[in-house]
């Protein structure tokens, strides 16, 4: 047997995770290993993809809020006009009512004769 494989043969059925023929078991030693500086920069570097991680999330949650406060304050401006425009053709309604059931409006010589009266 080489001295680079180790194998056993199974000898018994309930010990099926035993090593079987054929199956090499070596093992290697990494040629390079880390040292805690470079574990710490690894963590710092993961830590800091986390959080850009996290601060990207969150811009799109105030970008969509932004959007929203927009909408509203667009929609307060809308109803405010409406409003506006309500009070507006309530006012010219009263007033061409009052125009014909008023005196002095119903006595006001029309436009049109007056032009007349001027050029002769």
């Amino acid at each position: 047997m080489s001295a680079y494989y180790a194998t056993r043969r199974i000898t018994s059925a309930s010990s099926s995770a035993s090593w079987a023929r054929n199956r090499n078991a070596v093992r290697h030693d990494a040629q390079r290993q880390l040292g805690p500086i470079s574990h710490t920069l690894i963590l710092a570097v993961v830590v800091c993809l986390i959080g850009l991680l996290a601060l990207t999330q969150s811009a799109k949650v105030v970008q969509y809020d932004l959007g929203i406060a927009n909408a509203n304050s667009e929609i307060t401006n809308l109803e405010a006009q409406r409003d506006a425009l309500a009070v507006e053709n309530a006012k010219i309604t009263a007033a061409a009512a009052s125009e014909d059931s008023n005196a002095v409006a119903s006595s006001m010589v029309n436009v049109n004769s007056v032009a007349d009266y001027v050029e002769e």
